[in-house]
């Protein structure tokens, strides 16, 4: 599966966020998007989700544009894992991930046994299963990061995107995610895009980074190429020092104490 972004711009009340983006990207990778706060990190990943329409440019998967797709059919293809879900009635632990399985119920029906199994398999491998009947408002910050995880996991689409998705975890649940990312995208073939604030976790983690400097592409390629001094001062503005962790078998970024 092939995702392309074909020269995109988005502005919000003609504040542009995003100036000319293209871009490819192909299954069977994990790719990162780092930038600055504004640089329209987020932005990106709601275009590519369906949730925000380009101002010019279109998205297409597999040479079919998302904007030709029915929002079900797009929930086919794409699951969003957001640092901010936000749900205010006080559903189960086991009702939000069972809504990863909506797209495939028809209206009016029930899930199956198949659904429920699922629903079962990805509480249990997010660590979850034992909150199943808890509130997901009554859940911690890292919790309830998990239990969208699970109902993301749930959805089984061939693209995946994580919007600063380990924000809220600590680094033991972080690393457990990240693992199971990493193993739908080799095992599964799956596609999955990452925005990271932590340099040294997309290095470690990621295939390609894409650096985003005020809503343009500064660099895109395999992270091992993009990670540099230069980059970093261009993009971020700070000195640092980019060396390879034979620990973490990735580079690492390390900046100069004050």
């Amino acid at each position: 599966m092939k995702l392309n972004l074909h020269n995109i711009s988005f502005a919000y009340d003609h504040d542009r966020i995003l100036k000319n983006i293209n871009s490819s990207f192909i299954s069977g990778n994990f790719y990162s998007i780092i930038g600055p706060n504004g640089s329209g990190k987020t932005t990106l990943l709601d275009l590519i989700s369906g949730f925000l329409k380009p101002g010019t440019g279109h998205i297409d998967i597999d040479h079919v544009p998302i904007s030709s797709l029915a929002t079900k059919e797009i929930a086919k293809k794409v699951a969003l894992v957001s640092q901010d879900y936000i749900i205010n009635f006080p559903f189960s632990v086991k009702d939000v991930v069972m809504m990863g399985r909506h797209p495939y119920i028809s209206r009016f029906s029930h899930p199956c046994a198949g659904d429920i199994k699922k629903v079962a398999i990805m509480m249990e491998v997010t660590g979850i299963l034992h909150l199943q009947d808890r509130k997901i408002n009554e859940l911690s910050g890292g919790e309830r990061q998990r239990c969208v995880f699970a109902r993301a996991l749930c959805q089984d689409t061939p693209i995946l995107l994580l919007d600063e998705a380990f924000s809220n975890m600590d680094i033991n649940h972080t690393l457990q995610m990240l693992a199971l990312v990493k193993q739908s995208v080799k095992e599964k073939n799956k596609l999955v895009i990452s925005v990271f604030h932590d340099l040294n976790l997309a290095s470690s983690w990621s295939d390609a980074l894409l650096m985003l400097k005020n809503g343009e592409i500064k660099a895109f390629g395999n992270s091992q190429d993009v990670l540099t001094q230069q980059t970093i001062k261009d993009v971020f503005n700070v000195e640092s020092i980019v060396e390879f962790n034979k620990h973490a078998q990735a580079k690492q970024v390390y900046y100069p104490s004050i």
